[in-house]
This record gives structure tokens, sequence and C-alpha cells, in this order.
């Protein structure tokens, strides 16, 4: 009478999973394997054009450059921050077009600031770019509100101290974070509910 097996061997039946099972190395392999053979098939149908393997690819995308730029905005929380000279705050017009609703516009600055006795000069105004069309430029004039200026010729820096020349004029605040993972997970949260629910 052949000697009853128990729970774990039951479950890892059949015999070609049981070293999986037992053996961490070989359960990891499997499941690369596994991943492999899925990223594999997303490549195919992206060739194809089917929608499935685009979506997958672009989810992806988006993951990644938004959580690289998660982190980025996080790291210029901590940054170095010292008082400048303003010598040009204002919007930019993008387009030459006379029609309101063709013409585009992003924030315009010019600043300097010193750090360890060198002089450096920055144009950005946060991590993020905004563009605008006309009715819309209310928001970069905004955004330009917030920005900290203990005199009218004067304005607070934010730099890295790893490399001064780089700064803004404004933070990544908490809500822009937020907003940025909430990117970064959205496109691949869609993907599973219409593809894998």
């Amino acid at each position: 009478m052949p000697k009853p097996t128990d729970a774990k061997q039951q479950a890892c039946a059949p015999s070609s999973l049981i070293l999986a099972c037992y053996f961490a190395p070989v359960r990891q392999a499997l499941c690369t394997m596994d991943i492999l053979s899925y990223l594999q098939q997303m490549v195919d149908l992206a060739s194809e054009g089917e929608l499935q393997g685009i979506w997958f690819w672009a989810s992806c995308y988006m993951l990644v450059v938004c959580l690289y730029s998660t982190y980025f905005q996080i790291q210029t929380r901590f940054w170095a921050s010292t008082v400048g000279k303003i010598h040009n705050l204002g919007l930019k017009k993008l387009s030459h077009s006379n029609d309101l609703s063709e013409q585009q516009f992003r924030g315009n600055a010019l600043y300097s600031y010193n750090v360890n006795g060198q002089t450096y000069e920055g144009t950005r105004i946060s991590p993020w770019v905004f563009v605008t069309n006309h009715n819309a430029k209310g928001i970069l004039l905004k955004q330009q509100a917030g920005i900290d200026m203990p005199t009218k010729d004067t304005v607070v820096v934010y730099y890295n101290p790893s490399k001064p020349k780089k700064s803004f004029l404004l933070k990544a605040n908490k809500f822009g974070i937020v907003v940025t993972v909430f990117t970064a997970v959205a496109p691949f949260l869609n993907y599973v509910g219409r593809f894998h629910a």
C-alpha cells in the first residue's frame, strides 16, 4: 500500500512542479520564464497592432517616466535655498498666430543667484513644465503667484546642493507628487481591469 503524500506534495502535483515548491531558485526561474513569455506575447500583440499589446507597453512607459518624475520631485523638496535676483518673470508666447485659439504660452523666467561665491543663472520655474493656450494662461499666472519674492527685485531660489546650476523657483508640492504617482499607476490599473479582470 503506497504511503500517503502530505498536503504540500499534493499541492505541488504534478511532479514537474514539486521541485518548484521545495526549491526557491527553481520556483523563481519558473516565474521568470512566465514573465518573459508574457512580455514576448505583448511584443507580438503590439507588433500586430492589437490594443492589448499597445496598451501594455504604453502603461509600462508611463510607469517608468512618472516614477522617475516622482523620485525627482521628492528630491527637490530637500534642495537648499538662497535669495537671488529676478531679472524677468512672465509668459512667453510660443506661436505667432493671430488666432487666439492657436496661441500657446509657457512661463518665462530669468534669475541669478550666488552659491559659495559662484554666480549662476536659471530659467526654470518649477519641475513641471506647463504649456497652455490663451484661455488657460491664467494657470501659469497663478503658478507664478506662488513664487516667494521678498522684494520686487529678489526671489527665493531652490538649487541642487550637489549641482548648484540646477535650480527652480518653486519646489514640487505634495499634491503634484500624488498626481504624478496616480498618473503612473492608473494606466496599469485600467489595463488589468480591462484584460485580466
